[in-house]
């Protein structure tokens, strides 16, 4: 992506703790609203941060840089009382002859985060530490010359990131992968990063940057875990000699092995053996702060499904039993049910005893006196139903022990995002607003930050209307409203979710007629099988979406 062409003008820049928010329109107070051409660009500089844009949350690592529009809103929260953000606010222009134009902001995404090495970011950012203090800003010419260029540095960066990261089918990333797959087979055989390399059709370094881009690891530290992971599950189930086990896994020194386990376990070989073999079991904290003991290496699960379903799936762990009276054939991935019991519309404890469960994940409470019956089956643990997906999906991979591939996954997912975005770049325009009905036999639902609207919403940077705001502000999933209401929601796209079956008999039903009261907005129908938030559906659903925000009239899909 070529920047050249434009011309960057720094109006401010600090660096702040995260506990003083930022102020509700993402901006500084002395920056003219008027001005359209003017973003903001937070840089994280430490973990847990969380911005919420446009009420809209978004969790960002060390390194994430992130551009916000002036419309849009912006406050920030951290689990890390020590958590610093930098704030650069500047105008873009084009360059045109003599000319400079104003432009809304550079050709990046807006509303979603570049994930930059901290390393890289801080070596950037070093020679400005002492530049801007919090609170003040009347910088010489020279320290304003310096601040710029950090600032088009790290646009520079992001630039660079999309054009090498983002897109999962380029083939650079497509020849690292394969090498990433067989290094999780071929863990226990002498591979080299040059043998990689070459696999990859790479010079050394190159394969090394790529390999570091898509896992966020060094070739050897990745590989390294792989072994030391494998050898955890021999510690705890064989009776093998650490050296024949060292063998087993790779290493050809059994010495360098027990260094390399300590390093990553922070324990040796026999000490994680024996505190394993001697407990079996693992203590959790669940949603309501309980104590849950839950066996190790499970895979025995009831799950109710609906904020879990989908997540034990992709980590490919399914559960023996879910409540899928539910969800029938109103999900997408309904093939894949077919060898999961059904417990009911939620979980049936008579239903559950039969499955003899190790434990059971549910994100829905019932009556009290239910979950006490429930935790008498099996190790019992409640979800935090808020969580939001990428949260959600890791603290079940914690709880599983699969976190590897939930950070694959996400990053699977972040790539896809980045691809249908660029695509869909002269199609609609980060900041729109968009609404979301939904169609249930008689009755119209609004939704608020779930389902469909959360990949809006949280991927696809449309913003909610006015009025969906408010009801996500009151912490609202959904709810129901009257036909001449849907006007008071309208954003300048909605989307209405209906029932399959009926639009394959008629091209609108007798509700979906009345969305033709909507006025000067673009109207998409779509499946409500599309209105899940599971990881399966999510990922799915950006190719509908492409689908259905390139056609250029109403349609279905």
């Amino acid at each position: 992506m070529n920047l050249a062409p434009l011309y960057i003008k720094l109006l401010h820049y600090d660096r702040y703790q995260v506990h003083q928010l930022i102020p509700e329109n993402g901006r500084h107070k002395e920056i003219n609203s008027n001005e359209l051409n003017v973003c903001t660009l937070l840089i994280a500089l430490s973990y847990g941060v969380r911005l919420y844009v446009d009420n809209i949350a978004i969790d960002l690592r060390q390194g994430s840089c992130i551009l916000i529009l002036p419309v849009q809103s912006c406050t920030v929260e951290s689990s890390n009382q020590e958590a610093q953000l930098v704030r650069f606010t500047f105008e873009s222009f084009k360059v045109e002859g003599m000319t400079l134009n104003p432009i809304a902001h550079p050709p990046l995404l807006c509303s979603y985060p570049y994930h930059l090495p901290i390393s890289q970011v801080n070596r950037i950012l070093g020679n400005e530490a002492g530049i801007s203090k919090q609170g003040g800003f009347s910088p010489s010419a020279t320290d304003l010359a310096v601040m710029l260029g950090g600032l088009q540095t790290i646009l520079g960066l992001m630039a660079q990131y999309d054009e090498v990261h983002p897109l999962q089918n380029n083939e650079k990333i497509n020849q690292v992968q394969q090498t990433v797959e067989y290094m999780e087979h071929h863990y226990d055989e002498d591979i080299t990063v040059e043998k990689l390399a070459a696999m990859a059709g790479m010079v050394r370094w190159k394969y090394s940057e790529q390999f570091k881009i898509m896992t966020g690891k060094k070739p050897t530290d990745y590989l390294a875990q792989l072994r030391i992971n494998h050898a955890k599950k021999l510690l705890c189930h064989s009776s093998e000699t650490l050296g024949k086990i060292s063998r087993q896994i790779g290493f050809k020194d059994e010495y360098y092995f027990s260094r390399c386990f300590h390093k990553l376990t922070g324990r040796s070989p026999r000490e994680y053996a024996n505190i394993h073999i001697r407990t079996g079991q693992r203590t959790v904290i669940d949603f309501f702060g309980r104590k849950i003991h839950v066996p190790k290496d499970a895979t025995r699960i009831v799950t109710d499904g609906k904020f879990t379903l989908g997540e034990l799936l992709v980590l490919t762990l399914p559960p023996i039993g879910a409540a899928l009276a539910n969800m029938k054939d109103n999900v997408i991935y309904h093939n894949k049910l077919r060898n999961i019991h059904n417990i009911g519309h939620w979980a049936d404890p008579d239903k559950i005893v039969q499955l003899q469960p190790e434990f059971m994940l549910l994100s829905y409470v019932h009556p009290e006196q239910d979950l006490q019956k429930l935790d008498a089956i099996a190790p019992t643990v409640i979800l935090n139903s808020k969580f939001r997906l990428f949260e959600r999906l890791r603290y079940i991979a914690k709880l599983v022990e699969r976190s590897t591939a939930a950070e694959k996954w996400i990053t699977k997912y972040e790539n896809k995002v980045r691809r249908v975005r660029r695509q869909l770049t002269d199609v609609y325009v980060t900041g729109e607003t968009a609404a979301v009905y939904l169609n249930l036999g008689e009755k119209l639902y609004i939704m608020g930050q779930s389902g469909l609207a959360a990949t809006l919403y949280e991927s696809l940077g449309f913003r909610p209307s006015a009025k969906v705001m408010h009801l996500i502000e009151q912490g609202h999933r959904w709810i129901e409203i009257q036909k001449h209401q849907m006007n008071d929601y309208a954003g300048d796209r909605n989307f209405v979710l209906a029932d399959p079956l009926e639009l394959q008999i008629a091209a609108h039903s007798p509700h979906i007629v009345a969305l033709d009261n909507l006025t000067n907005n673009k109207t998409h129908i779509v499946s409500y099988i599309w209105n899940f938030d599971d990881p399966i559906t999510r990922g799915q659903s950006l190719e509908v979406l492409t689908s259905i925000l390139n056609q250029n009239i109403t349609g279905s899909v």
